[in-house]
């Protein structure tokens, strides 16, 4: 309802006031009673727009709270979402690191294990020169 049809409904609702105080002081008894049944049905009818209304206006705050929760609900699950997200990269670059550092591992053990063939190589042939030298001497001999 607009205000100004507000403001008129009260400026009647004091016309109605007046005209029952006019009855009291010239205690005219069957307008009295008249009013009185008129005000009672307006006041059962003020309190059925009334109930109306709350009605209306807990319709609306329960379809805002659905929506709010709708909308926290959303937000809460894009933050889940962009969680698991940034688990599942930390995941996968872990795993990385974990097969940097393998492969790092096997180009240390590759890189021992031509070290030791090359000391074992040297060996043989220090051995061999130490028998030819030892054949040589027992030529000599």
């Amino acid at each position: 309802m607009a205000l100004s049809d507000l403001l008129q409904k009260l400026a009647d609702q004091q016309k109605e006031l007046e005209a029952s105080a006019r009855a009291l002081r010239d205690k005219n008894s069957v307008r009295v009673q008249q009013r009185r049944a008129e005000l009672s049905g307006t006041i059962k009818s003020t309190q059925s727009d009334i109930n109306e209304m709350a009605a209306v206006a807990k319709a609306d705050v329960d379809a805002d709270v659905a929506a709010e929760k709708v909308k926290v609900s959303s937000a809460f699950d894009s933050l889940r979402e962009k969680r698991e997200a940034r688990h599942a990269k930390w995941v996968a670059n872990r795993a990385e690191r974990k097969a940097d550092d393998a492969e790092a591992d096997a180009v240390d053990e590759i890189n021992f294990a031509i070290y030791a063939i090359q000391e074992a190589e040297y060996s043989i042939l220090d051995a061999a020169d130490a028998r030819i030298a030892a054949a040589e001497k027992a030529l000599e001999a």
